[in-house]
């Protein structure tokens, strides 16, 4: 493989690429993008006992905690409206499912494309799809949590709603920024190695600005619209409407965010296409 920064602007540099092709790369390479997903999935858990049955455990073992840990505590406005009959337990997974999604490509973005240096210096390796890998793995980990919240809701409260089926569509809005986020930082992680070190108290102050552990009627009023219209806070009030009240979660506010998402997703994009032809010399 040949190194440098004017081989990685020849060709297939996406500086130069049309962003219909950008956008269709994944599309073009899903082959291996569904490689080196397996290969993550892999990786993550080789050489520990139980192996890919940590991706249940974790998941699990973490809404015990929280059962534990929380009881039937915070009850009242702290709670969504239409949730008192499930366990706060319950009630906290159904928000902090959502943003394991967001969570894992922040905390890994910084370090994705370093981590990938030996493909980064192959001329003919489509370094854009390595956040479309980590989006799906975060996916994957998110639908396995997903899962145990509904087998959990069932077994506390009942047979989930139909609505429940709604929760995809309001996960659509934080994936596509987490898929944006993913891009800036990968990208920018190359040249600014404190990245990570940063990204890292920003998702802890994410996580705990959204309404996770707590509900936006809880909040002051002139605090309610600037945390509500976050796409994190649109997303898992969406999710939580679905699931615990039992009713289809308003559109418009999902539409917004994926909107606002897009957006990110295009900046972050862009970025990284700015900065890849650089790519080879820093790694």
């Amino acid at each position: 493989a040949t190194r440098g920064s004017g081989a990685n602007a020849a060709g297939d540099t996406l500086p130069r690429m049309a962003w219909r092709d950008a956008i269709l790369s994944p599309y073009r390479h899903r082959e291996l993008v569904i490689r080196l997903v397996r290969r993550e999935l892999a990786a993550r858990y080789r050489g520990s006992m139980l192996g890919p049955l940590w991706a249940v455990a974790l998941p699990l073992a973490s809404l015990g905690i929280y059962t534990v840990a929380f009881g039937s505590g915070l009850r009242g406005n702290a709670r969504p409206a239409g949730s008192d009959d499930a366990p706060f337990a319950i009630v906290l997974f159904s928000g902090l499912f959502l943003f394991q999604i967001l969570g894992e490509m922040l905390t890994g973005g910084p370090s994705l494309v370093r981590s990938n240096a030996t493909y980064v210096k192959q001329i003919v390796f489509p370094v854009e799809i390595l956040p479309v890998v980590a989006l799906l793995v975060a996916l994957f980990n998110a639908t396995v949590s997903g899962a145990i919240l509904l087998v959990a809701y069932a077994a506390t409260v009942g047979a989930p709603p139909a609505t429940a089926l709604w929760i995809p569509v309001a996960a659509l809005p934080i994936a596509v920024l987490g898929l944006g986020i993913s891009y800036a930082l990968s990208a920018l992680g190359l040249f600014v190695r404190d990245l990570a070190q940063v990204v890292g108290l920003a998702s802890m102050a994410l996580l705990f600005g959204s309404p996770i552990f707590y509900s936006l009627d809880a909040l002051p009023e002139h605090l309610r619209g600037i945390v509500g219209a976050s796409p994190v806070a649109v997303s898992v009030t969406a999710a939580r409407t679905a699931l615990l009240e039992g009713e289809t979660p308003a559109l418009a506010p999902l539409a917004w965010s994926l909107l606002l998402a897009l957006v990110v997703l295009a900046g972050g994009r862009a970025l990284f296409a700015r900065l890849r032809p650089h790519f080879a010399d820093v790694a």
